[in-house]
């Protein structure tokens, strides 16, 4: 694996910024938006530790397929591990165990979360509302604090989570889930002002209907043209997570592309 204190060039074409010698943790690797996030950050020299869920069974295959999708011209940037982000201990474990394999942790980017919607408030289920919560704020948080301090410890890291359009706006049968992006955007905004001291810049993207398959397959009459493509929202992350950005801190950036 490339070593984070030996940077790498970067010879791969289309890439915008560089990654080289950081090591960056991507929840959700494997998701619609995560493998996206992958290649971008992988193209860029970053050692990228992916992160998938516990019912992924064959992860040496979805390691092989994903390094093979990506077309990656050196693959051991790459890597994959298990676990369960709803559980503290899992994720304390996770971020001890990059930092111990890799010497450092600087980026960790959020992207994990789930999508419940129909329900009027009046009609929403308890069970619905705390599914929400769980999946898009429990993991961001939980991820968002205990990469905290390594990154205190080197003085510089890059924390990114993924909220929604949804956030910003009330609309009808959908507040658990608009409720739950909105709680990233306050987290993002309180920890940004946590850790600014250690050089330490946290911000959230807030993208509308990424052009996914399974997108596609929700709503097959849109106009999919408008809709921004998992490489470009991972382009705006890259930028986050790059020097270039070190004055950014505490904001919520839209992606919506056209829609």
């Amino acid at each position: 694996m490339t070593s984070p204190t030996s940077p790498q060039p970067v010879t791969e074409q289309h890439n915008q910024y560089n990654l080289a010698g950081r090591v960056a943790l991507v929840t959700g690797a494997l998701g619609g938006l995560g493998p996206a996030i992958c290649q971008v950050f992988a193209q860029g020299g970053a050692t990228v530790v992916g992160v998938a869920g516990e019912s992924h069974g064959d992860l040496a295959g979805a390691l092989a397929e994903l390094r093979g999708a990506l077309s990656l011209a050196d693959g051991s940037r790459l890597t994959l591990k298990k676990a369960d982000l709803l559980d503290e201990a899992q994720v304390a474990r996770l971020v001890s165990e990059v930092v111990s394999e890799q010497g450092r942790l600087d980026i960790a980017v959020n992207t994990v979360g789930g999508y419940a919607a129909g329900q009027p408030v009046a009609e929403l289920s308890a069970e619905t509302w705390d599914r929400m919560l769980a999946l898009n704020a429990r993991t961001a948080f939980l991820v968002s604090k205990h990469v905290a301090a390594p990154m205190i410890n080197q003085q510089w890291g890059r924390i990114i989570s993924i909220s929604s359009r949804a956030a910003h706006s009330g609309r009808r049968n959908a507040a658990a889930y608009a409720v739950a992006k909105q709680a990233i955007i306050t987290l993002t905004e309180t920890q940004a002002e946590e850790l600014r001291d250690a050089r330490v810049t946290v911000n959230a993207v807030l993208p509308s209907i990424i052009d996914t398959p399974a997108n596609r397959r929700a709503m097959p009459n849109a106009d999919t043209s408008r809709w921004p493509t998992p490489e470009q929202v991972a382009r705006v992350i890259a930028f986050l997570a790059s020097d270039d950005a070190g004055l950014i801190n505490g904001a919520a950036i839209p992606v919506y592309g056209l829609a």
